[in-house]
C-alpha cells in the first residue's frame, strides 16, 4: 500500500474526480472510509499551507431521495469547505461539467466547537449561532451515476475540484427556528424544479451536523467554533446544464439564495 503521503499526492491533482480509473482503491485496495477522510484533509490542509482557507464543512448523501439511489453511501459523507469555492449571493460563476446538480442546504455558523460520538439535537442547537440559506453547485461527474467510483474514492476527494457553494445574505439567529419544519424551493431560471423540508435531510438538519461530529469524531476531529457547515441537500437535486442562466433557493424563513450562471 502507498504511504499516507503518496495517497494525498494521487488524490490532490486534477481530474481525480472524473477518471475511475483514478479510483483510490487501485491504489490503496484496503483504505477504510476512515483513512481516506483523513486523505481529504490532508489534501485540504496541503491547499491551506498553499494559500487558501477552511471555512467549514459540508455533508452530502442527506436527502431522502439521494439516500434511495445510493443506499449504501456513507451517510452523511462529509467534506470541507475552502474559501476559494465559496461565492455571495448573487454572484456568477462558470459550469465546468455538461450537467451538474442543484443543491439547496441549510448552512448554518457554529458559536462553539462540537465534539464526540454521541451528540444529540439539544446539543446541536445550543452551539448554534445562526442559519442560512444556501446552495451547492456539484459537478456531475461521468461514472458517478452508473456507481463507477468506490465510496472511499468519493470520501477522498470530497470538494477536491469544481463545484462552488453559495450563502444568502441572511444570518437568521437560531433561536426559536424548528429547521426540521423549514421548507425550501429550488427554481432554475424561474421554472420551480424541486421542493423539501428540513425533515428529509435525515429527519432534521441538526441530526445531520450530530453525525458529521461523530463521523469526525472517528479520524481525531472535530467541528470548530465560527464554521460554516452545510447540512445537505433536501430535495432531491435538480441537473443544471450550461443553457441555464440563474439557479435560486426560496425558503420559508430563512429566505432566498441565488447564483447566477455564465
Amino acid at each position: 500500500m502507498p504511504t499516507f503521503d503518496e495517497l494525498v499526492s494521487h488524490v490532490d491533482r486534477p481530474g481525480i474526480d472524473a477518471d475511475p480509473q483514478l479510483d483510490i482503491r487501485r491504489v490503496a485496495p484496503d483504505i477504510t472510509r476512515e483513512q481516506a477522510l483523513r486523505v481529504q484533509l490532508a489534501v485540504k490542509r496541503r491547499r491551506v499551507a498553499a494559500g487558501d482557507r477552511i471555512i467549514g464543512h459540508q455533508a452530502s448523501f442527506t436527502s431522502a431521495g439521494v439516500r434511495k439511489l445510493f443506499p449504501d453511501a456513507p451517510t452523511p459523507m462529509v467534506g470541507t469547505l475552502l474559501a476559494s469555492i465559496a461565492r455571495n449571493d448573487g454572484d456568477e460563476i462558470a459550469l465546468d461539467a455538461d450537467e451538474t446538480f442543484l443543491e439547496t442546504e441549510i448552512a448554518l455558523i457554529l458559536k462553539r466547537d462540537l465534539a464526540g460520538p454521541d451528540l444529540v439535537a439539544a446539543e446541536v442547537a445550543a452551539a448554534i449561532e445562526c442559519f442560512m440559506p444556501a446552495i451547492e453547485i456539484a459537478p456531475l461527474r461521468p461514472g458517478v451515476r452508473e456507481r463507477a467510483y468506490s465510496y472511499e474514492h468519493m470520501i477522498a476527494v470530497q470538494k477536491a475540484s469544481g463545484g462552488f457553494v453559495v450563502f444568502g445574505s441572511r444570518q437568521i439567529p437560531a433561536r426559536g427556528i424548528d429547521v426540521r419544519l423549514e421548507g425550501c424551493l429550488a427554481s432554475v431560471d424561474g421554472e420551480p424544479r424541486a421542493a423539501g423540508t428540513g425533515f428529509e435531510a435525515m429527519g432534521s438538519p441538526l441530526l445531520v451536523v450530530a453525525a458529521m461530529a461523530r463521523t469526525l469524531h472517528g479520524i481525531g476531529e472535530k467541528l470548530l467554533a465560527g464554521q460554516i457547515i452545510m447540512t445537505g441537500s433536501l430535495p432531491s437535486p435538480p441537473v443544471l446544464t450550461r443553457k441555464n442562466r440563474v439557479a435560486r433557493a426560496d425558503f420559508t424563513t430563512l429566505g432566498s439564495v441565488t447564483v447566477r450562471l455564465a
